[in-house]
């Protein structure tokens, strides 16, 4: 049952790669907004300065929509006054516009009401469309229809400033100028229904070649939150426009309705990366091209979102400070395989129910192997272990909630095989492997690596959808995988004879005296386990030490892809090690080898537990780790056995 299990977890693995394979194009966008106030600031000529980044590897302008607050400031085109301003100017001195003279004389200037002229007839064009969707049609008047046309709209000027009032076209028309893919953002109003949503979509169509649509925003909201999520996932729908999903560290930086609405349009959805620009002005250039290429690497990121760098880079100017930086992203990502251009999504797919159900029987079947490894195996009980989880699986899809049955048995699994693991190496543990140090290590580590790739497999194969390669569905169990089956391994350590540790008298163990070297290995691994946690998941309490994260940065310069530490340092050396030991030593320390096997062994899981990277990095991470934990661990063997031959009596 576990073979056929698994051969089903191998073929979603290998649909999913065939999936992940599709999806290798990367924009590589500007933010306008920033980009045109630092070219304003130092006085760069902005079409220019775009066709140099274009050069370098831009693909895309990321345009947002004009704001009410930036009427009269970032655009020249139009002026937008309160009626109570107009008034109060008006008893100053004598108004310019005519028609807003008689207004005043006439008493038909309220207070109640914000008024735009504007010297542009696109711009005009742009309000007179744009205005009504966000304001309503009878809140909207054109009370001049010739230049210069004035605009009234019945609003306070506080909400008006707050307000989007749709993309300027003249941005739109240097993106098509300059051949540039433009990546919309705009902003929700909570009182957007169906028709306002659809005029939204349609007033970008056609206006120049449409990348992913990335919202914005202080409420922080996607376009049709709360109620109306539904009508935004049809709209995307309708148009194919691509949602951007801004990745974020902190729950409370989510973009409102992201997972909603991305569960609506599997296919459409794909990640976004930024850098605030407050983070942004204390990085150095190398580790902002190194975060970006890792973000696309490492996390299926698709949508590389810059702001303008501002400072000096190795005696560059500004201007050319930030080409370098695209030039050197977009040549990193060519030399990873990856295409600039519009960004692809995961494509969407489903795998047959069937397949998920037999691929799910893997957990059932090991954990009845885990028993009879200790003797325990009634038939009855294993029929009702595989009768739980066909009902379970079967259960989920009925009610519609097959990925919530699913991520409790890929959870199951995830703290399984790495038990099992232990276990199949358990005459190492014991002493009674045989051959060679190190001949017997290697044996002992590539059985215990190969059962735990098979439990993340199994994670692979139960878990793996658009969502969850998007990181919008997010396994919630990283935690547990890392700190539960290394205790599990620690307890059957103790309190069974099976790995070859078990307590004669667990009380009178308790009660012996402890040693200082024992206090001080017991304070090191509470302080390691303490991290461990605190430091596990996709967005740790705790970031790495400036050391550390030199260390990480060098490894991903040296391997392309980054070893993972806790397996390397701490889980195979041990493992290698562990059938060198003399009895003695087995005897003081199994304790120690049983938590860190079992912390190397669950961080295999925890790899592939990531399902937002790619699985031919995750399969290379464990292969280098692999690598660098044999070299580590016939050191580790060499300088035991040196040290042991110094104690040996002569």
């Amino acid at each position: 049952m576990l073979a056929v299990a698994l051969v089903a977890n191998l073929y979603v693995a290998a649909s999913r790669y065939q999936k992940e394979r599709h999806s290798k194009h990367v924009e590589i966008t500007m933010d306008f907004v920033d980009f045109d106030a630092l070219a304003r600031s130092y006085g760069y000529n902005e079409e220019q300065f775009l066709v140099a980044l274009r050069r370098a590897g831009l693909t895309s302008l990321a345009l947002s929509e004009e704001l009410g607050a930036g009427v009269g400031t970032t655009n020249a085109n139009a002026v937008a006054l309160s009626g109570a301003q107009l008034l109060n100017q008006s008893r100053l001195a004598t108004l310019g516009n005519p028609v807003l003279s008689a207004m005043v004389r006439d008493g038909r200037v309220k207070a109640n009401e914000v008024y735009l002229l504007v010297w542009n007839q696109s711009t005009y064009r742009r309000y007179v469309h744009d205005l009504p969707i966000r304001f309503g049609a009878s809140a909207v008047r054109v009370i001049n229809a010739s230049n210069p046309w004035i605009v009234a709209i019945r609003t306070q000027p506080d909400f008006f400033a707050t307000m989007g009032l749709g993309i300027p076209s003249e941005q739109f028309a240097l993106a098509r100028k300059l051949h540039l893919i433009v990546d919309p953002r705009v902003q929700n109003d909570e009182r957007f229904g169906t028709p306002q949503i659809d005029a939204v979509f349609d007033s970008l169509l056609h206006r120049a070649k449409l990348g992913t649509m990335i919202f914005m925003g202080l409420s922080n909201q996607v376009v049709g939150y709360p109620d109306h999520v539904v009508d935004t996932g049809a709209a995307f729908k309708r148009t194919q426009l691509r949602f951007g999903a801004i990745e974020w560290y902190d729950k409370a930086q989510e973009q409102k309705g992201t997972e909603r609405l991305a569960s609506f349009i599997p296919g459409l959805t794909t990640r976004v990366q930024a850098i605030s620009k407050t983070e942004l002005d204390k990085l150095e250039p190398e580790v902002v091209i190194g975060r970006y290429l890792l973000g696309v690497r490492e996390r299926n990121i698709r949508v590389v979102y810059l702001r303008p760098y501002t400072h000096l880079w190795e005696n560059r100017s500004i201007e050319a400070t930030n080409v370098e930086i695209v030039r050197r992203i977009a040549a990193g990502l060519r030399a990873r395989g990856y295409t600039l251009g519009t960004a692809t999504p995961v494509p969407a797919f489903r795998i047959n129910p069937i397949v998920i159900l037999i691929a799910s029987l893997a957990v059932p079947a090991i954990f009845l192997l885990i028993l009879e490894f200790f003797g325990i195996a009634d038939r009855r009980l294993a029929f009702a272990i595989v009768g739980f989880d066909v009902v379970l699986v079967a259960f989920g899809y009925l009610v519609h909630h097959d990925m919530v049955a699913r991520k409790l048995i890929a959870l199951a699994g995830a703290l399984l095989f790495p038990i099992a693991g232990a276990l199949a190496v358990a005459p190492a543990f014991r002493g009674t492997l045989g051959g060679k140090p190190y001949v017997a290590g290697l044996r002992a580590l590539v059985v215990g690596v190969g059962v735990a790739l098979a439990g993340g497999l199994v994670v692979v194969g139960l878990l793996s959808t658009p969502l969850t390669m998007e990181e919008i569905d997010r396994f919630a169990g990283v935690k547990a995988i890392l700190v539960v089956p290394p205790l599990a391994i620690l307890g059957l350590y103790w309190f069974t004879p099976k790995l070859g540790g078990k307590l004669a008298d667990p009380r009178a163990a308790f009660d012996a005296p402890v040693r200082v070297i024992q206090l001080l290995v017991i304070a090191v691994l509470a302080v390691a386990g303490f991290l461990l946690v605190i430091r596990s998941g996709n967005q740790p309490d705790v970031t790495p030490s400036a050391f550390e994260l030199a260390l990480r940065s060098n490894l991903t310069a040296l391997f392309s892809v980054r070893p993972r530490f806790k397996e390397f340092l701490v889980g195979w050396p041990f493992l290698m090690l562990l059938p060198s030991l003399i009895p003695s030593d087995r005897r003081a320390w199994g304790w120690i080898f049983a938590l860190a096997v079992g912390i190397g062994l669950s961080d295999v899981v925890d790899t592939f537990s990531h399902l937002h990277t790619p699985l031919g990095v995750s399969a290379i991470r464990v292969v280098l780790g692999v690598v660098a934990g044999v070299i580590f661990g016939a050191i580790a063997i060499a300088l035991y056995e040196r040290f042991r031959a110094r104690r040996a009596p002569s």
